[in-house]
């Protein structure tokens, strides 16, 4: 189907789609589009398309997708004053924090994109470990973007850590450790942007997240925020925080869209995955013996540093004979240390329950 977009306005599109712009100006988040290109947007996304003069589309709706005709921009100016305050610090750390829903890798893409019209380079480093858009659900994933891009997952991933949980309750020291080693791969002198999960709505949370803000030192930090879920972290932190509206059109996904997604990336990164034998006799398994995993489970495969080369599920583990078999992507070589989480995925990627009684109690912060 044919649409025709004035200046001006903004097509809000939920996927399952296809876009491919015909003619005229248009963008998203400050990223242009490029003509006669296909845009996919996947099901549980939605992407907002801004036109700079009139233009022409072509479009193919899948099952459930649907778009929507807004006047002006959906953007909210408190991100324009936040990516103002931004480039002030040139080569500053942001933190962006907020609950689920609330637009916070959208941000993080605005915020990118807008930052490449006057530096080479930024970095992204993506700690929400359970809507993770570098990496697989369960990682933490950096970026090292030069060219403006529709989404972050788009991006090329410079390096990942391994965390093997979806929630950080149980993983505060290891969330926190893994942001300080991804920030070891940075360049000096490029600006950095840190997302962070949306778990914020209790005591537990705001201690952690005023953790987070303590250990890292940004010299922002943006909070996006629908009420009030910020402000006990707000009035605590000794980092001032600049509120940010959340997006006035967004899409709320439920507990089994968040699941989809996350089976969507488990997929992506065992992509060309076979069944593979490891030998641990000259590997680093301190972490995978004392953790006892059942199959299933998923396995984080890392190199010499401890970063993360990709994940695998669990088939078979010999102590005997200390032989690992898993179904993995990752080469054999490439592995110096073999550590497992606490997430149970079938071969397709799927995430499977826990028989009663059997779910792992927490195995390292």
């Amino acid at each position: 189907m044919k649409f025709v977009l004035q200046a001006g306005k903004t097509m809000l599109i939920s996927g399952p789609a296809s876009l491919r712009l015909e003619k005229g100006s248009a963008g998203v988040f400050g990223a242009p589009l490029r003509l006669k290109r296909n845009l996919i947007i996947r099901r549980e996304r939605q992407l907002p398309i801004e036109t700079v003069d009139e233009s022409v589309f072509d479009a193919e709706l899948g099952e459930k997708a649907s778009y929507l005709e807004v006047d002006g921009s959906t953007v909210p100016e408190s991100w324009y004053l936040a990516y103002e305050a931004f480039q002030k610090l040139e080569a500053g750390r942001a933190v962006v924090i907020g609950s689920t829903d609330t637009g916070k890798s959208t941000f993080c893409t605005f915020l990118t994109n807008h930052t490449l019209k006057q530096r080479d380079r930024i970095a992204v480093i993506d700690a929400d470990i359970g809507q993770s858009d570098l990496g697989p659900p369960g990682s933490l994933g950096l970026s090292i973007i030069s060219k403006p891009l529709i989404e972050l997952g788009s991006s090329n991933v410079d390096a990942m850590v391994f965390i093997g949980e979806t929630s950080p309750g149980s993983v505060i020291e290891k969330v926190i450790e893994g942001i300080m080693q991804l920030q070891t791969r940075i360049p000096s002198n490029i600006p950095t942007v840190i997302n962070t999960d949306g778990w914020v709505s209790n005591d537990e949370a705001a201690a952690y997240k005023l953790r987070l803000l303590k250990e890292l030192k940004p010299d922002l930090v943006a909070g996006l925020a629908e009420s009030s879920e910020l402000d006990q972290i707000c009035q605590r932190s000794n980092t001032p925080i600049m509120k940010v509206k959340a997006p006035k059109f967004i899409k709320a996904r439920g507990r089994e869209e968040r699941r989809s997604l996350r089976e969507y990336g488990y997929r992506k990164h065992l992509r060309d995955a076979i069944h593979k034998n490891f030998s641990l006799e000259n590997l680093k398994v301190d972490c995978l013996m004392a953790a006892r995993p059942e199959r299933g489970e998923i396995l984080g495969f890392l190199d010499g540093e401890g970063f993360l080369v990709g994940i695998g599920v669990l088939e078979n583990l010999n102590r005997t004979r200390r032989l690992l078999r898993a179904y993995t992507s990752v080469s054999v070589r490439s592995v110096a240390e073999i550590d497992c989480g606490r997430i149970r995925l079938s071969f397709n990627g799927e995430e499977l329950g826990w028989p009663e009684g059997h779910r792992p109690t927490t195995r390292r912060t």
